[in-house]
């Protein structure tokens, strides 16, 4: 009798460092996936271009892409955000929806506000424009509004800034080419470090001088031409007052309260050549 309470203690005790070691290992487990998740709040960004109902291409998608990506983002719970709602939540600690989300448009195509506008208000969506001042000034100047090739002109930016649903940013004013050796606003080979600061601050801020005479309105954010960053603008950009920047990279983002997690945004850019669904199971 008193060998099979032995036995029967042995087989309890067995049974407990087995329900002791499976719950060290699943807690070590759930500590290293802990360990391994980024912090910060998770925020994708779309980068759009054009949007025309002719074509498609890695930078073109027409207004049913757009408004079955419009439909999908809603459907999934997602709130759109603007930069300054980003940058007031790391500055002012403004509270950011559960599950954010941003729109972005390069180039400030006119048919922007043709396709794009519409579809956003019709979906209660935000989203923002980064300028390129000289083609800006260009059409301004010419008072040509074409769908097709066209680009905002500063009427057309101040009728979206006045609607509310559109936020303009900085892609600067005449660095959105690949001419002279330099690609966008990278440093060029051999360039001296006062002579490239110099450029960006001439062309970035004529860019900003244009916004206020023209809208009152003043930028937060420099958006890269092409994505190309140097790492010699990143404090450049900071001494010129932006309070962040985007790049491109398909890559998700995680937003902490530090100030540095705004600077080099990555993007996922939309290309018309795949659906809304192949397209959202990146950022998923």
């Amino acid at each position: 009798m008193h060998f099979k309470v032995i036995r029967l203690n042995y087989k309890i005790i067995a049974s407990l460092l087995i329900v002791i070691i499976s719950l060290t290992t699943i807690s070590a487990y759930s500590n290293v996936v802990k360990a391994n998740e980024p912090e910060g709040i998770k925020l994708p960004i779309i980068m759009y271009h054009s949007v025309l109902k002719s074509k498609k291409s890695k930078y073109i998608v027409t207004p049913e892409q757009l408004e079955n990506d419009l439909k999908y983002i809603k459907e999934e719970g997602y709130t759109t955000i603007t930069m300054t709602d980003l940058i007031e939540y790391v500055y002012k600690d403004k509270p950011l929806p559960e599950k954010p989300i941003m729109i972005t448009f390069d180039d400030g195509y006119y048919n922007n506000l043709t396709y794009a506008a519409p579809l956003l208000k019709k979906y209660d969506m935000k989203a923002v424009i980064s300028i390129v001042g000289k083609y800006t000034d260009d059409f301004t100047r010419t008072n040509e509004a074409n769908v097709n090739y066209g680009h905002l002109r500063w009427e057309d930016i101040n009728l979206l800034i006045n609607e509310g649903t559109i936020e303009f940013q900085n892609h600067s004013y005449n660095l959105h080419s690949t001419s002279g050796k330099r690609k966008g606003s990278m440093k060029k080979k051999g360039e001296s470090l006062e002579e490239y600061t110099k450029l960006l601050k001439e062309d970035i801020m004529k860019l900003q001088e244009e916004f206020n005479e023209n809208t009152n309105y003043t930028p937060n954010t420099f958006t890269y031409p092409f994505g190309a960053v140097s790492k010699d603008s990143v404090e450049s950009i900071k001494e010129l007052g932006f309070k962040a920047s985007l790049s491109v990279s398909d890559k998700v983002n995680y937003i902490t309260k530090d100030q540095d997690s705004l600077y080099l945004l990555k993007r996922f850019n939309r290309s018309g050549t795949k659906s809304t669904e192949s397209f959202f199971k990146k950022i998923e």
